[in-house]
């Protein structure tokens, strides 16, 4: 089937006035649909200048083409065709808020950079080739980072999520049913699209790889907007519940490192500083051979200090040293009184 004016009018939603002329008419419809009629090309849609929705999906469509004269379109169907690259949209469609291009066959997303006002945009299920997945242009990406708010990319066998990071307002994004198979990624991209709300990874492996709950949770504390994810709400307590457990986690690894660290500090101050070389300057000599007393007087020193100073002495056990020439110039003091 073609499309002609006979067929615009059969498609439009509104009615021909009595007198008015097919040309008129046609330059005054705002929505037209088109829809299961084996449409393969898209023609004489210059007709409708003011043509606002187009709903052409469920047909044989290869290219995109004819849009050039539909400045006020505003939403675009075109799911269920033959599509296998996005083209014939950079063509002044500054107010199409809506497109929906899921259930084609493209492989690549490209050709939207001139879409300033795009806004929701589907392309999930697209019929790839075995082996083949959905790749992204960064520079299409780009241009649709301060628009894009709702971004559906089901089962496209995307294994590189890393693009999407690019997609600076996206509020809803659907990956069910992809290759995704690791969590750092998905944090990366939850923390780099800081309005995301809505997220879905059910169907990738790294939603099977180990016990759904982890996954939740870290996901959760990558994303402080992130209010449903796999389908599944986040109410403020579950949130405040793997808040507070981080934190508890934190502080029992802080306590424990400070303990290991207090245990090694404690353990350096009994052995002194064994297995630590130590300049032959400071190295001190043995005690000199003494008489009795002498001997005594120094253990009573050693015990003395050791008393006042135990806490020093856990610290640094070379504070506690009494230097040989000290004790032997105190041996020989009382040797001559």
């Amino acid at each position: 089937m073609r499309i002609t004016p006979d067929t615009l009018e059969i498609g439009s939603t509104q009615k021909r006035n009595k007198n008015e002329t097919l040309e008129t008419f046609l330059k005054r419809i705002t929505h037209v649909s088109l829809v299961g009629k084996a449409i393969v090309l898209m023609e004489n849609l210059n007709f409708c200048k003011n043509l606002n929705v187009l709903y052409l999906y469920d047909n044989k469509i290869t290219y995109i083409t004819g849009l050039e004269c539909c400045r006020n379109l505003t939403r675009l169907y075109l799911q269920n065709n033959a599509i296998e690259e996005i083209t014939g949209l950079d063509v002044g469609l500054d107010r199409l808020n809506v497109l929906h291009l899921h259930n084609n066959r493209i492989r690549r997303i490209t050709g939207l950079h001139l879409l300033p006002s795009l806004e929701h945009l589907k392309l999930d299920n697209q019929r790839l080739d075995p082996g083949e997945q959905l790749e992204f242009d960064g520079e299409c990406l780009l241009a649709l980072a301060s628009s894009l708010r709702y971004l559906t990319l089901t089962n496209n066998h995307i294994k590189d999520i890393s693009p999407l990071e690019k997609l600076k307002s996206l509020e809803s994004l659907d990956l069910a049913v992809n290759s995704i198979q690791d969590v750092e990624p998905l944090e990366s991209l939850l923390s780099a699209c800081s309005y995301l709300s809505n997220v879905n990874v059910l169907g990738n492996p790294v939603a099977n790889a180990g016990p759904p709950v982890k996954l939740r949770q870290r996901l959760i504390l990558a994303s402080p907007t992130l209010t449903c994810l796999n389908e599944k709400d986040i109410p403020q307590v579950e949130r405040m519940f793997v808040e507070n457990m981080r934190h508890a986690q934190r502080s029992r690894r802080s306590a424990k490192d400070h303990n290991h660290t207090r245990d090694q500090t404690t353990s350096l101050g009994v052995s002194g500083t064994a297995g630590v070389a130590t300049p032959a300057c400071q190295e001190e000599k043995p005690f000199p051979h003494l008489p009795p007393f002498a001997s005594q007087y120094r253990d009573l020193m050693l015990s003395q200090l050791t008393k006042n100073t135990a806490t020093e002495r856990r610290l640094s056990d070379s504070n506690l040293h009494i230097s040989p020439r000290k004790v032997a110039s105190a041996a020989e003091a009382l040797h001559r009184d």
